[in-house]
């Protein structure tokens, strides 16, 4: 119903809260896009963050890419900072003034919940709450995280999730009661990195044989993700391929990997790239490898997998989280019991030995395609109106 005042054709207005282009990493990106997305039906106000962590919780390095400065929304506002009271109260008042139909709060990271809390109790009960949950739990849980976060789940009207998993997980955070609010959905592709080169000019990029067989494990290194997994399973292939590993190593734990290699004796089988890959290098590292690498501990769902399906690369990753709704056994890529080098190692020989390259990564790209943004935006525009 509109306002007094107010045409009732007016575009409903949208307000989005979370990371954007230049932050980087996946989450920046699907802010982003969403909000391209949605601005062709919907008045957006994006609003982001002037420093979105305590830097002891981001034990990387800096969390801003440089090449992204170009793609930075123009409409986007950088006011928000978590470590800033103020900025809390100033941005809850002009949300309320602007009076919007819908709020997205982006949600991944227990560290906003008491920030996201003060502007959601501020907002009018006009105004429609909804959590865009890339992650419902934490990497490294905590009884005072998990507080924090049901607090802040508890408080939307509605949920958005991208995978059962994480649907099960957000259902049980907020009991029967409230679980109708969850909507689950997939997360759409990642097209980072610019457009596609050819496997040979890319593999001339990073001064790789046009011949070798290559696999790629990319993005933040951290324990949950099971480098050291792919470091073992390496020790026990049949099969002559190298692994590119190419990202920024959380809590200096570089030389580690690096001496795990060593102990394993396949460090001459293993370039390390430690350090964070920005988005104008992304190309070159997918586009040179024949296969992509995930062999999680957990995950809700993988940004990398879905970067790699955007440059047509299949994905061997363990199954956990996420990742069974989006690989398609032998098609797009192969599912691995989870935390076992042995499997992980029998999945890599069958992809180079056994599997029809060409085929898989014609399946990636079709994967890629059909996970579009457009219809990732239609889920929010059910749920906010037309």
């Amino acid at each position: 119903m509109s306002s007094v005042g107010e045409s009732p054709d007016r575009k409903r207005r949208v307000a989005i809260i979370g990371p954007v282009y230049p932050y980087r990493a996946g989450i920046a990106h699907c802010t982003t896009r969403l909000a391209e997305e949605l601005s062709r039906d919907y008045e957006i106000a994006l609003i982001s963050f002037k420093r979105q962590f305590p830097k002891l919780f981001y034990p990387g390095g800096d969390d801003i890419d440089p090449s992204l400065l170009s793609k930075t929304p123009p409409a986007a506002r950088f006011d928000l900072d978590v470590m800033n009271p103020l900025s809390w109260l100033r941005e809850a008042k002009r949300l309320a003034q602007s009076r919007p139909d819908a709020v997205i709060f982006v949600w991944w990271i227990w560290v906003w919940a008491i920030p996201y809390l003060v502007i959601r109790r501020r907002l009018g009960p006009g105004t429609k709450v909804i959590l865009q949950c890339h992650n419902v739990g934490h990497k490294e849980p905590a009884r005072w995280k998990d507080w924090l976060t049901d607090r802040m789940l508890r408080s939307g009207d509605a949920l958005v999730v991208h995978a059962e998993t994480e649907r099960r997980a957000a259902a049980e955070r907020l009991g029967e009661a409230l679980a109708s609010r969850i909507v689950r959905t997939f997360l759409p592709v990642h097209e980072m990195g610019g457009s596609v080169p050819s496997r040979e000019d890319a593999r001339v990029r990073l001064g790789i044989d046009r011949e070798a067989r290559v696999a790629l494990f990319f993005g933040h290194v951290r324990p949950f993700k099971g480098l050291d997994i792919a470091l073992r399973a390496w020790s026990l292939l049949k099969t002559d391929a190298s692994l590119l590993v190419a990202g920024e190593v959380w809590w200096n734990a570089g030389d580690d990997y690096r001496r795990l290699a060593r102990e394993l004796e396949v460090d001459s089988k293993v370039r390390f790239d430690f350090r964070f890959i920005p988005d104008d290098e992304i190309a070159a590292w997918f586009a040179a490898c024949d296969v992509v690498l995930a062999p999680y501990r957990s995950e809700a769902q993988s940004g990398v997998a879905l970067t790699a399906f955007h440059f047509g690369r299949p994905v061997i990753a363990a199954s956990v989280g996420g990742f069974p709704e989006l690989i398609e056994e032998g098609r797009n890529g192969l599912l691995v019991e989870p935390e076992n080098p042995d499997r992980f190692a029998e999945a890599v020989d069958r992809f180079f030995r056994g599997c029809d390259r060409a085929a898989m990564e014609r399946e990636a790209t079709a994967a890629a395609k059909n996970l579009s943004w457009g219809r990732y935006a239609d889920v929010f525009a059910t749920i906010i109106g037309r």
